[in-house]
């Protein structure tokens, strides 16, 4: 992990003089941090920012890079999981590059929706797995309503399927859709047959709900 890296959800401009986030000055307090020592900003927007801390509060940016955005989207689509499960999707799901979250709930998920702290938290998770990766851009998190009430997406879909032979590949842009712990319903599954979705192999072995998505994402990114 870049440990002079921070977060700041805001422009960066070089020359700019920034009050840095509440939660980032307690880390700067917990590191010792010193004034005039260089620090490193960044807003997922694709920009990295080296700056010299003022105080614990204050950095002044002195210069900017960019990077090229991915130049696919891949995005997991992820029925709700339990808390801890689906933590872990988010943030190794960020480490691994997923550029987007969908998360909604499925017909067997155990959760039908999200508080807002488990919101907050997920938020959290993905700009923490950035930092520590090195990653520039921000993953978004889409929250949607069940299956039967999506409109078919403009990306190719996959799904993963304990009984598919063809193994997972997709060159482009694509939504990996993974179900609850349970499983996709059988309605569920004419759903995603409506939408074209291929069904794919991810593994021998069946998988768990959280394992499948990490797998899926490590196969194609």
């Amino acid at each position: 992990m870049p440990e002079n890296r921070y977060f700041v959800d805001q422009k960066l401009q070089s020359g700019e003089t920034l009050i840095l986030p509440k939660e980032e000055q307690k880390h700067i307090r917990v590191l010792r941090k010193r004034s005039g020592e260089p620090i490193e900003l960044v807003n997922g927007q694709n920009l990295l920012a080296h700056a010299t801390l003022l105080t614990p509060e204050t950095a002044q940016i002195t210069s900017i890079t960019s990077r090229d955005p991915p130049e696919r989207q891949v995005i997991l689509a992820q029925a709700l999981l339990k808390p801890k499960n689906l933590d872990l999707v988010i943030e190794k799901g960020t480490e691994l590059g997923a550029t987007a979250f969908w998360l909604f709930p499925g017909e067997k998920s155990e959760k039908r929706e999200l508080s807002e702290h488990q919101k907050n938290r997920l938020r959290h998770l993905t700009i923490s797995a950035m930092k520590q990766c090195g990653r520039l851009d921000l993953p978004y998190i889409l929250l949607k309503p069940p299956l039967a009430q999506w409109d078919k997406p403009s990306i190719p879909l996959i799904h993963g399927n304990p009984s598919s032979k063809i193994p997972i590949s997709c060159p482009g842009s694509v939504v990996i859709v993974i179900g609850p712990e349970s499983g996709f319903s059988f309605n569920e599954l004419k759903i995603l047959e409506q939408f074209e979705s291929h069904s794919i192999s991810l593994s021998p072995n069946i998988l768990r709900a959280e394992t499948a998505a990490l797998c899926a994402l490590s196969k194609l990114i």
